[in-house]
């Protein structure tokens, strides 16, 4: 549009027009979701299969950093050991354990728990705290219940 074009529009289509561009950019953004997400899955598919088959290289050349990543699954498991490691009180332990996580695992690990760390890029040793606290927090709550049993 030439500058003669904008002045000539009155206020109902300024207002149309400012009213798509909105719905634009929500739906820009809605896009940009959807593909975060669906990169994340394929990744997390693409690095537990490769584990799987025993492939030593990585198809969509993710960072140069070789640490395994843990899938959802594979962290509720670790949380399960460190849970009962520290029920038969070996908490250094369980803090040895969660400082040989990569980064990765333990922001996972906070997701997958529901343990608040704020912030976008929370430090190892507040994740670290607030996985010990879930853990602790378990422990207090399952002290008289038989999980076996549940």
């Amino acid at each position: 549009m030439k500058k003669e074009e904008i002045l000539q529009l009155d206020e109902e289509e300024i207002v149309q027009l400012t009213d798509e561009i909105a719905e634009l950019k929500g739906i820009m953004r809605e896009i940009s979701k959807k593909l975060t997400r669906i990169e994340s899955k394929v990744k997390r598919r693409l690095i537990s299969t490769s584990k799987i088959s025993g492939l030593k290289t990585d198809p969509l050349a993710f960072s140069e950093e070789k640490t395994e990543n843990l899938s959802p699954e594979q962290v509720l498991e670790v949380y399960e050991q460190l849970r009962l490691k520290a029920k038969e009180g070996n908490e250094e332990e369980v803090k040895e354990k969660l400082a040989d996580l990569n980064l990765n695992d333990l922001t996972l690990l906070c997701s997958e728990l529901g343990a608040s760390v704020g912030g976008k890029s929370p430090s190892r040793k507040k994740m670290i705290d607030a996985i010990i606290g879930r853990i602790k927090q378990s422990l207090m709550l399952s002290r008289h219940i038989d999980r076996n049993v549940l």
